[in-house]
């Protein structure tokens, strides 16, 4: 009886929606629920309000981060100073003051330096360059991402080695200038990070904690993360020579940090907003 019962609720559920013209079925799924449009595509109606108040909270963040950076920077200087005596490498660490009308932005300066390659050095990276790109050719197809990833590390990594073999004192890059000019640029970053998420993020309906919580997540992360990461830099260079700060720069310089900033920003975005999560902030 039950399952007669069931049949013709099922059949009844078929004839209303066969009547139903196409239009109106392509929007439908399963059992006749509604496809609903993924917010990604979805045009936000932005109201005066969630505009004053999406510039205010940045500026706000903005003006905070403005008074963080001196300490920040000689946070740097500390972590660097620890991790470079601990690995073992040559060099001090001294600081750099530079002050505004209003703001003092302070990076640390690594002294250690890092050797030009010989020809030793060139022979080696170029056989495993080319060792590169052949695995690179044998990957399978479900790692096409990986094979076309490869082959770009190898075409920078060869301009590098060309460059190196026939010009390697025309370089005009040490060791010192660049970590200082990256640790400049990821100090930039963190700065536009509130106004970038003032424009993308804050217009969504999500709370004004969740907000300024992700906001400070993600310059939180960036503030321990780039350290260690131009250390790495710094301990490859050392190391090995100068022939490796073209991929260095170009693949694991800021690219990672925007990676890490995309990877934080999908989490929020994919947080409920107020009209389905209620009870949060």
């Amino acid at each position: 009886m039950e399952s007669l019962n069931h049949s013709h609720v099922n059949s009844a559920h078929d004839r209303r929606w066969a009547h139903q013209p196409i239009s109106i079925l392509r929007y439908r799924g399963y059992r006749g629920k509604a496809i609903l449009r993924h917010r990604a595509f979805q045009k936000l109606p932005l109201k005066p309000w969630a505009l004053v108040s999406s510039a205010a909270t940045a500026f706000a963040l903005t003006l905070t981060w403005l008074f963080l950076r001196a300490p920040v920077g000689r946070l740097w200087a500390g972590i660097f100073q620890v991790w470079l005596q601990w690995l073992g490498l040559p060099g001090a660490v001294t600081i750099a003051q530079f002050h505004g009308t209003y703001f003092e932005t302070v990076l640390p300066l690594v002294s250690t330096e890092a050797p030009l390659p010989d020809a030793a050095t060139v022979m080696g990276v170029a056989v495993a360059m080319l060792g590169t790109f052949y695995i690179s050719l044998r990957l399978p197809a479900w790692l096409v991402p990986l094979s076309y990833f490869l082959r770009v590390v190898c075409f920078i990594q060869a301009t590098a080695v060309f460059f190196f073999a026939f010009f390697p004192h025309y370089f005009p890059h040490t060791l010192p200038t660049y970590v200082s000019m990256m640790l400049g640029s990821t100090m930039a970053f963190i700065s536009a990070i509130p106004a970038i998420m003032g424009f993308t993020f804050y217009i969504f309906d999500l709370g004004l904690a969740r907000k300024v919580l992700l906001t400070a997540l993600i310059m939180s992360h960036l503030v321990v993360f780039a350290p260690l990461q131009y250390l790495i830099h710094v301990y490859v260079m050392v190391k090995g020579s100068l022939i490796f700060m073209p991929l260095l720069y170009t693949i694991f310089g800021l690219l990672p940090q925007v990676c890490c900033f995309i990877a934080f920003y999908s989490w929020g975005l994919s947080w409920p907003g107020h009209d389905e999560r209620p009870g949060w902030a």
